[in-house]
């Protein structure tokens, strides 16, 4: 019998069950049981420290949305247009396309090798160290970023913050998932996005601020501000417990345990978690010894990863990078004054903050299948009614239907903000499993830099007014790609609201059918279960 092929019994069937094993599983379900009772309320009162260091490490989230829409959105600023573009006419420039393309693909090409290559030191050296380096390499990127005197320079530092940007998003859903609450873990995922959101707010309202001074400190101002984010990082993280579940890996239960203490209320007695952990990861390492890039696509792993990496790569297919990525500079090719165009884009990333708050309650009362597929479907009404707008035909001095548009892109990003944007995190945090969680998140992650750097190359052709001068009619471009997307979502999305770890490794190794994820009934004796 193949490894996946075992199927489950149960300690409580097995004569050869120690009475340690025994005791350990009647912890484990204990452990489950108390998971499952926690209420949101209580979690925000038992696991205060939990909650608190998770946002932490969403920090470093907030630099993967900073820089992309910094680097986005300079291009229309007149002084960043002059000191590197080319004059197109009287008073005006442009950077040229090729050159537009380059430094929306630096980061992008680096996040295909952080996100890979940071599965690596989060198994070998902890989720605290990890994210210690890579808050270092920020600061010597925004280091080459300010002090950047050509177009290459700004192409190397971009290529450097890529790769720790690739690195963030992989780091924190992995910490986040391993150390808050069951009832809690969508809400701090859900932050996770939510922190993408916080940096390309503080982007856009940056360069709103800088973007009409006449030096280069209009857009040298907004390189400096990202010191900000790692070096509060990096004063907190000496204080911060690493992940329980890292420490039981590495056969450190002593350290597991007074990381679990540090993470909850005194009153929590953190035995029966242990014994949760340590029985997941025993019944995992039963399944599968190894723990590599290739078991990813292994067994019932691949399922995990295909649904991790459809959720991800979903968000750049259904046009957030248009959207969100060149909001700015596409209302001014639209015809929008430049003051006009930057104030929409902080609007427009202000109402994404707010739909991300908003996605909280709904996350805690629906279902995250039933919120991905119809945030979806919204998105894809709104990408097609944004491409008709830009087919009527303008008259002289008629701008209704450009301002249309844009508070059409607007919109599109509450609801973006509201469902899939959050609600990612949230999958992908509770699909992988524990022992390839970082390395499965990491793979998504690499898909979803691979679909940017093709936006990042296409886009600026496809929109420029020296090129395919397509402009709104772009729309059109991802509303067909969204289509098989939603069909995807529909037949392969399975509802994980409310599952523990243990649950969900017994109906992935189960092979249940999409459909049954949400009414399937976990026998009571579940944590029980070895493999033969």
């Amino acid at each position: 019998m193949s490894a996946d092929d075992k199927q489950p019994t149960f300690f409580a069937e097995t004569a050869t069950t120690t009475t340690n094993e025994k005791e350990l599983a009647v912890n484990a379900q204990l452990g489950a049981q108390e998971q499952h009772e926690l209420t949101v309320k209580d979690s925000f009162r038992l696991y205060r420290p939990a909650i608190a260091w998770s946002f932490l490490f969403s920090l470093g989230v907030i630099m993967a949305g900073f820089d992309p829409q910094l680097v986005g959105s300079l291009v229309a600023i007149p002084t960043f247009q002059k000191q590197f573009g080319q004059k197109i006419g009287p008073n005006e420039w442009v950077v040229a396309a090729k050159w537009q393309s380059a430094f929306n693909l630096g980061v992008p090409v680096g996040q295909v090798v952080g996100s890979l290559g940071v599965g690596i030191p989060l198994d070998k050296i902890g989720r605290r160290w990890t994210l210690a380096c890579c808050c270092i390499i920020t600061c010597i990127a925004v280091a080459l970023q300010s002090s950047s005197q050509n177009k290459p320079q700004i192409l190397v530092a971009e290529l450097v913050n890529g790769v720790v940007l690739g690195a963030y998003p992989v780091i924190a859903p992995t910490y986040i998932s391993e150390v808050t609450p069951v009832v809690f873990r969508g809400f701090a995922a859900a932050f996770v996005n939510l922190s993408f959101v916080i940096g390309q707010l503080v982007a856009s309202g940056v360069l709103a601020g800088t973007q009409s001074r006449t030096d280069r400190w209009s857009y040298d101002i907004p390189f400096l501000v990202q010191f900000v984010f790692p070096i509060i990082i990096l004063c907190l993280l000496p204080w911060a417990p690493e992940s329980p579940w890292w420490l039981v890996r590495n056969g450190k239960d002593a350290k597991a345990k007074k990381a679990l203490t540090r993470l909850a209320h005194p009153s929590v007695d953190v035995t029966a978690t242990l014994a949760h952990i340590k029985l997941t990861t025993e019944l995992e390492l039963e399944e599968r010894s190894s723990a590599t890039f290739a078991d990813c696509f292994r067994g019932t792993e691949l399922r995990r990863t295909t649904i991790s990496t459809m959720v991800y790569a979903i968000q750049p297919l259904a046009g957030n990078f248009l959207v969100i990525g060149y909001a700015v500079y596409f209302f001014e090719l639209a015809g929008l004054p430049v003051n006009s165009s930057f104030y929409l884009g902080v609007g427009l990333l202000a109402l994404g903050f707010v739909g991300t708050c908003l996605s909280w309650p709904l996350i805690k009362v629906t279902g995250r299948r039933r919120i991905y597929n119809w945030g979806l479907v919204t998105l894809m009404i709104l990408l097609l009614l944004i491409g008709i707008l830009d087919c009527i035909p303008l008259k002289a001095g008629d701008l209704g239907p450009r301002w249309a548009q844009a508070a059409l892109m607007v919109v599109y990003n509450f609801f973006y903000d509201l469902g899939i944007g959050p609600l990612c995190f949230v999958i992908i945090s509770e699909t992988s499993s524990a022992k390839l969680r970082g390395k499965t998140i990491a793979i998504a992650t690499t898909v979803n830099a691979l679909i940017n750097v093709a936006c990042a190359v296409g886009i600026p052709y496809a929109i420029n007014p020296d090129q395919g001068d397509l402009e709104g009619k772009l729309a059109f471009v991802f509303f067909g790609v969204s289509v098989p997307c939603l069909i995807w979502c529909w037949r392969c999305l399975p509802e994980t609201k409310g599952r523990t770890f243990n649950e969900l490794d017994v109906m992935f190794q189960k092979r249940l059918p999409t459909k049954e994820f949400k009414t399937y009934v976990v026998e009571d004796d579940m944590a029980f279960h070895v493999y033969e």
